[in-house]
Parts: structure tokens; sequence; C-alpha cells
């Protein structure tokens, strides 16, 4: 028996709209059940949906405080009863054979999020014309073959106009941010947790439909103005909320980082406990990368003490990136944000700014857990991307580099000298 899907369409004001999306959700040909959920976000109005054979339409709806598209379609997610949810706004209906094609992708593989073809249909004029689909996306289809083959940036090509997945995968990955207000980035941040948390992206050419309207950035070229502050607030939006480089400013600190080191305790006493290798080896770390720095407890068998030397942690009280026994996005119920690289400190070096990053980058390229290590094959760190260790990897891809392994012997006094005087110059 084909499983149920649940189509959730998330609404705003736009009747004849709904109407196009519901009368090419008729047309469908797929052979299993059909349930519409029109999620309404706040219209003064509710929606009218009438009466379709073979559809079982509901319609749920939501206080007006803005535009709250996550909300609406986590509202009608709850709401919805298939197996299959496929998400569709309220002004993209849906070509003969769309669903057929997303439950053909998804009994494929189970899995994945599966993003179809949203063509741009221009309607205001008497013959509507076609407008194609936006060309970043046919060349992404093109060059990463259907989203096999992306890194941790495939989440862009993620839209959830055109959305499916199964409905486990949904609630795993915990819907969307509901806390998300104003146009855009609602698809891009649940894409990302998905891709960490070990799914996969793909594209179903098969999976066609047309947009009334031009896309976005045909239409930013009437407003300008307001098209660059829609985007502005989009990406200030999500960068704390998406860990990756490319989505932050360089230089800020976040709340959650990219990359996540922990002080590790087993390694050498005297150097792992001497101040010195301490204060260089964390303060090399904070401008190796978007890194915070963990240190769990001291050698004592109390888990609960906190590390009592002296010296370094108070030189770093003053810097939010150093904590103490626990970081605070580990300790925080529900936090969403996570960081995409667990790193552990197993030997202190001396690594130069930005290369901690570089590092993570090439170790998360080849899909494996990693190892970086000095010349002498010494340990100096463990990663574990996220996503990596959510897919049950084992393999371990070790990189060798030339960063000078610390001993207990640094005088810190001739470091702070040489390093500021190089500096100043």
């Amino acid at each position: 028996m084909m499983p149920t899907v649940s189509v959730v369409v998330p609404y705003y004001c736009n009747q004849e709209g709904l109407n196009a999306v519901l009368t090419g959700l008729t047309r469908q040909d797929y052979a299993g059940p059909i349930q519409v959920v029109v999620a309404d976000d706040g219209s003064p109005a509710a929606p009218s949906v009438g009466t379709h054979d073979g559809m079982d339409i509901t319609v749920v709806r939501q206080a007006d405080h803005g535009f709250r598209a996550a909300a609406a379609r986590n509202l009608g997610a709850a709401a919805a009863t298939g197996e299959v949810l496929a998400f569709l706004d309220g002004d993209t209906v849906p070509r003969p054979g769309y669903l057929t094609a997303v439950v053909a992708a998804l009994q494929a593989e189970p899995g994945v999020l599966v993003v179809g073809s949203r063509t741009h249909v221009d309607v205001s004029v008497e013959l509507p014309r076609d407008l194609g689909e936006p060309e970043w996306l046919a060349a992404a289809w093109v060059a990463t073959e259907d989203l096999r083959h992306v890194d941790h940036t495939g989440f862009r090509y993620v839209i959830s106009a055109v959305l499916s997945c199964r409905r486990e995968v949904f609630e795993t990955v915990g819907g969307f941010d509901a806390s998300m207000a104003g146009y855009g980035g609602e698809d891009w941040e649940f894409a990302w947790r998905a891709h960490q948390a070990g799914h996969d992206l793909r594209h179903q050419p098969g999976a066609v439909a047309e947009h009334r309207g031009a896309d976005w950035g045909a239409r930013s070229l009437t407003e300008p103005d307001l098209a660059r502050r829609e985007k502005n607030a989009e990406s200030l939006r999500l960068a704390t909320r998406i860990t990756h480089p490319t989505m932050r400013k360089a230089g800020v600190v976040y709340p959650v980082p990219d990359i996540s080191v922990q002080w590790n305790p087993s390694g050498p006493p005297d150097v792992m406990d001497d101040d010195g290798t301490v204060a260089l080896a964390v303060g090399d770390l904070l401008a190796a990368g978007d890194v915070h720095v963990t240190f769990p407890r001291t050698r004592g068998d109390d888990v609960s003490e906190q590390w009592s030397a002296a010296g370094p942690p108070a030189l770093f009280d003053a810097d939010p990136r150093v904590h103490r026994v626990t970081a605070p996005w580990e300790s925080a119920e529900g936090n969403r944000v996570q960081p995409r690289f667990d790193v552990e400190v197993r030997h202190p070096c001396r690594v130069p700014p930005g290369e901690l990053q570089a590092a993570c980058e090439a170790i998360a390229a080849s899909d494996e857990l990693g190892e970086i290590v000095d010349r002498t094959g010494r340990v100096l760190f463990t990663v574990t991307p996220r996503r990596a260790k959510a897919r049950g990897v084992t393999d371990v891809h070790r990189l060798i580099r030339s960063w000078t392994a610390l001993a207990a012997d640094v005088r810190l006094e001739d470091v702070f000298r040489e390093e500021g005087t190089a500096g100043a110059q």
C-alpha cells in the first residue's frame, strides 16, 4: 500500500494562489491517499478550501505575530497524519506527477530530504508565460548530480516551497525553527541541521511545481532597497544558527562556535597542567578558527571539581569562548544550534591563526573522523565531525601538520615580548 502523503501549505491572504495549489493537487496521479493541511499564518479571515474529491483538507491557524512561515509549517506538520510530509508554498502549484515522483525518491532513499524543481510562471499576462527555473539552481543540479555530491554548504539548495521528507526524519531533526520570524532562511536552517544529523539531500527532477510569479532575485530588481534589507535580515538570523564560516562574519564571537575544543585531561600531566603551556595553547586555539575551548574538570576524582590552576584560566576569565566544566550549548535543554566539530586536545601545540579551521574543513571533506598529527606521528588533536558521528563512521582521516608541540618549559615573558614586538612592526 502506498503511504499517505500530507501536503502542508503555509498560507497568508492569498486565496487565488491557494485555489491554484488545491487544483494542482486534484490533478495528481499519486496512487495513495492525499491529505492537505493548510496552515494559516495569521490571516484576518480563514482561507476557503471547499471540497475536493479524494482529498482530506484541514485548516489550522496561528495568531498574526509577523511573518512566521517556519512556525506555520510546524503547525501544519503537527496536524498531518501521513508518513510523508510534502511542503508546498501557498503560491506554488504542483504539476501532475509531483507527488508520485517525491514518494518514489523517498522509497528509494527513506532518510533523505527531497527538493523538487520550482519553475516560475508570469500570471500577470493573459497567456501565462513560463519564466523557467532560476539559473543558479539549474546549474547546481548539474554540478552536484542532483545533490548527490555536495559539501557542508549543500543546504543552500534546499527550498521549502518544494521540500519533502518522511515524517520520522522531520521529527528527528526537530522541524523548522519556530523562533524565526521574517522572510527567508528557515529552509536553509532546517536543511543544515538535517545534513549535520547525517541525512542526505536529493533533487528530484520529476517533481516540478510552478511558482505564480518571478523568483526572489527577479522581484528584487523592482525594489532593490527592500530586497537588500530583507536579505541582510535573513543573513543576520542565520549567522547565529548556522555555524559554517560562509554564513558568519569572521572575528565575531558567537554563542555557539563551529569548532568545540575540549582540553583533554588524559595528556601528559607535566604538559597539560603547566600554566605557560595552557596559556599559549589556548590562546592559539582561540585564533585558529571559530573556536570555543572547554576545560571539563581537574584530574581529581570529584567530577564537580573545576580546573584549579591559578594562572591560565584567570587569563581567559573575560573571554566568553573559554568555558569550565560544560560548554553552555551542551547543557542548554533543547538547544538546536550545535558545533560542526568536536575536537580534543591530545598534546598542546602552537597552532597558526586559522589553521585548525582549515584542518577541520579538510577532515569534513573526507567524510571521516580525523586525527591531526605532527611529523613524528604524535597525535595533537582528534577531530569528530558531528555529521560523520551521526552516520556511524569509524574510518579515520589523518592529517600531518608541522605544528610545534609544547613542552613544560615555556617562558611566557619571552614569548609575549617576541610576539608583541613582531605585531608592532
